[in-house]
């Protein structure tokens, strides 16, 4: 006796797919990822912040690094609230950047070796990673047209990252940003 299955083409095997399950799930990757960085980043330490099974994440992201990848797209850009004065406005996002940078010094260079190792991570790296809030407020200063407000852009987030990478022990970060502000407040 031969028996037949059939399937419907249309039906859709397991569980629908819980949209909010995967927000979560792009939190948690988010919060870890700021916290320990790549070097350290588990998809298991992932599955426990968001209450996940291992097995949703892998199903919703095949591999660690497609999962890094779009945390690395859906996370919050930075927000400046402008005031009447572009200087204290610029002050307070050197500060902010010189205070994150220095309490996570080793961020950054897992960050790289990630960007190396994955077409995808480094593809939402330079999508997501933009410097034009540096722009603005620096160009509220020295204004658009300064021959030397790119420069400047660069300059800005570089030179924290460099101190938090070579000398993170001897940063002071209110020195480090009177010193940052200094430079471009020379070009004003």
């Amino acid at each position: 006796m031969k028996i037949h299955i059939s399937e419907s083409p249309n039906k859709i095997r397991g569980r629908k797919r819980d949209e909010s399950r995967t927000e979560s799930i792009l939190q948690a990757a988010i919060g870890l990822l700021l916290e320990v960085g790549f070097d350290k980043f588990k998809v298991q330490d992932v599955a426990i912040r968001a209450g996940a099974g291992t097995g949703a994440i892998y199903r919703r992201w095949p591999q660690k690094e497609t999962l890094i990848a779009e945390a690395i797209k859906v996370m919050p850009q930075t927000k400046v609230e402008l005031t009447d004065d572009p200087i204290a406005d610029l002050r307070v996002l050197v500060k902010s950047k010189c205070s994150s940078t220095c309490e996570k010094p080793d961020l950054v260079p897992g960050l790289i070796a990630a960007m190396r190792a994955d077409k995808g991570i480094e593809e939402a790296v330079k999508e997501g990673f933009s410097v034009e809030h540096f722009r603005s407020a620096i160009a509220r200063i020295i204004g658009e047209e300064h021959p030397q407000l790119d420069l400047l852009t660069e300059l800005t987030p570089a030179m924290t990252l460099f101190r938090a990478s070579f000398t993170p022990e001897s940063i002071e970060t209110e020195k480090m940003t009177d010193e940052i502000m200094a430079m471009i407040l020379a070009f004003s």
